[in-house]
């Protein structure tokens, strides 16, 4: 058994802005993952028996392995209780897993590709909370989020929370390394990720985002310990230094002077102005900037799906897709800005249907 210190990643203050919500962003090697399911999960479940909601993406995620390892190599590496979780590896498939300890339900497995009916079909009796490990992906690999993700996720917090009978407030936990700042729950938040800061809290109304930075005195153990650390710099940003490195190379800018309103494009809900450079001078042809209820529109907007349909709204046909030429040519030689990151990956989005 290793002892626990006080170098890894502590919920304690996080929870002390008592939100709904709450959601980790770290480094790779804080322990957050490991925290959770000790600390919080597995030493409150001991004193309580309530169970808790554990959140993959996809049904493919639920394997043996990963639930082993919850035991093997967090669990009892902390403590002397050697448990053995049970279940079925029939229930794989359908993308709902009780997982027990000793014919006592210690958390349910559910993947959010599952058909929002069933989620909500899958309430425990008083839980304890909700978790999501490893929520953001990587841009960079072909991993994608799932459409109406952070519906799904508010849909089955509102469900789940009719049974909690604890104390305080009913909680869903989600930890991350931050391979990129956008993802559909930021999204959904309306997070200003420009004020979005590393080793500090971003509060809202019912939630609460730390990016949370390494213990001085652990950042120095793990660089002496692994070499990759030391010479390898755009992973040290990523895996020592908590960066988003996946945003880093992405145009972000201030409203620049002389830009005017040429067409509006509607995704996922969000209006976004395409401004155009009025002198025809500047390498950077256009601007994109999030629009608001303030902002005053007269033109068209251009729509990619049927849901996004609003008055005034238009979906692309190929004469449409015609007159996007130029913007689309500005995406590909990076001759545009951006307001924010999320603009940049909901627009790469929208490269791909042009």
């Amino acid at each position: 058994m290793i002892e626990w210190d006080n170098l890894h990643y502590s919920f304690r203050a996080i929870d002390g802005y008592n939100k709904a919500f709450n959601f980790v962003m770290s480094p790779r090697e804080p322990g957050k993952t490991t925290a959770m399911w000790f600390m919080k999960i597995y030493k409150q479940w001991k004193k309580n028996k309530k169970p808790w909601y554990f959140f993959v993406r996809n049904v493919n995620e639920i394997t043996e392995a990963l639930i082993d390892d919850i035991a093997n190599t967090i669990i009892n590496k902390f403590s002397d209780d050697n448990i053995s979780l049970e279940y079925k590896t029939g229930s794989f498939k359908d993308g709902i897993v009780d997982v027990s300890i000793k014919g006592q339900i210690f958390f349910r497995c559910i993947a959010l590709s599952c058909k929002l009916r069933r989620i909500k079909q899958s309430k425990l009796k008083d839980p304890a909370g909700g978790f999501m490990d490893e929520y953001i992906i990587d841009p960079q690999t072909q991993e994608k989020y799932l459409a109406g993700e952070a519906f799904k996720i508010k849909e089955a917090y509102t469900t789940f929370r009719r049974e909690y009978q604890g104390e305080g407030m009913f909680k869903f936990y989600f930890c991350a390394n931050p391979y990129s700042l956008y993802n559909p729950l930021f999204l959904d938040w309306d997070v200003d990720i420009n004020k979005l800061k590393r080793d500090s809290f971003y509060v809202g109304e019912f939630f609460v985002i730390h990016w949370a930075v390494l213990n001085p005195l652990l950042r120095e153990k793990l660089i002496q310990a692994n070499p990759l650390y030391k010479f390898d710099e755009d992973y040290n940003s990523y895996a020592v230094e908590g960066q988003a490195v996946q945003d880093a190379n992405i145009m972000i800018d201030k409203f620049p002077q002389g830009y005017k309103l040429q067409f509006v494009l509607r995704y996922s809900k969000i209006n976004i102005g395409i401004y155009r450079d009025s002198t025809y001078q500047n390498p950077i042809k256009f601007y994109a900037k999030q629009l608001t209820k303030k902002d005053h529109v007269e033109k068209n907007i251009y729509c990619f799906d049927f849901a996004d349909m609003i008055e005034r709204s238009i979906l692309l046909d190929r004469d449409e897709r015609l007159k996007l030429k130029i913007f689309k040519d500005a995406i590909r030689t990076r001759a545009i800005a951006f307001e924010n990151i999320n603009l940049f990956y909901i627009i790469k989005e929208i490269y791909a249907q042009l």
